[in-house]
């Protein structure tokens, strides 16, 4: 699906693959949700109109905190159901008909954590949205296409990759080979099926004969527990950081970069700011709709058109090199600003960044990750404050 903006010479945006059923699912519920709380029509909230960074941390770490334990709690309950029918059953019947009852137990034990735990992240991922304003589910779209809001917090709830985007021609790809983007693959679709059953059967079945084995069986409990607990804390985590990332994204393109500031920046700082983000979504090596946000819009905002391979590291150093420096530093912050959002600094970006930064390496380093790390702990309001885009360096 190939979608563009009211600009007629707007890049086009292609999506590979369309939302698959588990999104479509998370979608459906989280719009069913905002209906239900009355919050469907409800218009978007500035940064500025939020409750102050103190509170969004608190409520956000309860929230957290709260579906953490919630995960362990399934997660220990539904281990000990499937060592229970092993304590009893296992020396009390014949092997086949045990074995029988033991993996049906296995597999609507795993079903019902499975569904509990999908349930409970989609839940989490809208009470962290009402915290931000983003709670209301109109249509309205993010980004391109049909990809809004629920659609990027529904991928982080139910730990579904985010799609490959074809957008100015960037690959985030290109520097990965394709046996790693093979191994990666099958690493996350081991992850979806081994994470519960790897310590209610193999582990237990690896360790131990007899009464050890059994003794040893129990330890699963606490463990799948911990597992499912840290599953719900990474997905909260990811959530915050999309939903506060969409918000900055915003902020940036809506706010800071006013008409006047926009007419005092030549074609090539202009160019440059989208190859800013462009060349960390490739350093970065991932689709993440923090930097698609922000990099859509900048285009919007820009009306750039696509006739270039954007997302070349060399020709974004060359260009650099001939802007003026007041304009160079423009793009500097925008560039510290992009390697943050997706809440990570990859190898790559520590690697290469220093050849853009050059003297003020120190400072746009730092900077980026001071900005990273308050995105992932929920402060909003600071982070706004380190998203500043002017014509000085650092």
């Amino acid at each position: 699906m190939s979608v563009s903006n009211n600009n007629k010479s707007a890049p086009s945006y292609q999506r590979n693959e369309q939302p698959g059923l588990f999104e479509k699912l998370g979608v459906k519920y989280y719009r069913y949700l905002a209906d239900k709380s009355g919050t469907d029509t409800m218009q978007n909230i500035s940064i500025d109109d939020l409750p102050p960074d103190i509170t969004l941390q608190t409520l956000a770490s309860n929230i957290t905190a709260f579906a953490a334990v919630i995960g362990f709690a399934i997660g220990a309950l539904t281990t000990f159901v499937s060592i229970w029918v092993e304590w009893t059953y296992q020396d009390n019947m014949e092997t086949l008909p045990y074995y029988l009852l033991y993996g049906s137990v296995l597999l609507v034990m795993l079903v019902i954590e499975m569904a509990v735990l999908f349930w409970l992240g989609l839940k989490t991922v809208y009470s962290l949205a009402c915290l931000t304003g983003h709670n209301q589910a109109a249509k309205g779209s993010c980004l391109p296409g049909d990809d809004a809001v629920p659609n990027i917090l529904a991928r982080a709830a139910l730990e579904v990759p985010d799609p490959i985007i074809h957008y100015l021609g960037i690959d985030p790809l290109k520097h990965l080979s394709k046996s790693k983007l093979f191994l990666v693959a099958f690493l996350y679709k081991a992850k979806v099926i081994l994470s519960g059953m790897l310590v209610k059967f193999v582990l237990i079945r690896l360790f131990g004969k007899g009464e050890v084995r059994n003794a040893f069986s129990w330890i699963a409990i606490p463990i799948t527990g911990i597992w499912d607990a840290f599953t719900l804390y990474k997905v909260a985590r990811e959530a915050r950081l999309r939903l506060f990332g969409n918000k900055l994204a915003a902020y940036i393109v809506n706010d800071m970069l006013t008409e006047e500031m926009v007419e005092q920046l030549s074609p090539k700082a202009r160019e440059g700011s989208v190859r800013a983000v462009a060349t960390m979504m490739v350093l970065a090596q991932n689709y993440h709709p923090n930097m698609l946000v922000l990099l859509t819009r900048l285009c919007s905002s820009f009306q750039i058109e696509e006739h270039a391979e954007y997302d070349n590291w060399d020709d974004f150093l060359q260009l650099l090199e001939q802007l003026p420096d007041h304009e160079r530093y423009f793009v500097l912050d925008l560039l510290s600003i992009s390697a943050a959002f997706d809440g990570h600094l990859s190898q790559l970006e520590r690697h290469h960044l220093p050849e853009a930064f050059k003297e003020h390496t120190d400072i746009y380093m730092q900077r980026a990750e001071k900005l990273k790390n308050m995105l992932l702990n929920g402060q909003l309001h600071a982070a706004k404050e380190l998203c500043v885009l002017d014509f000085e360096p650092g």
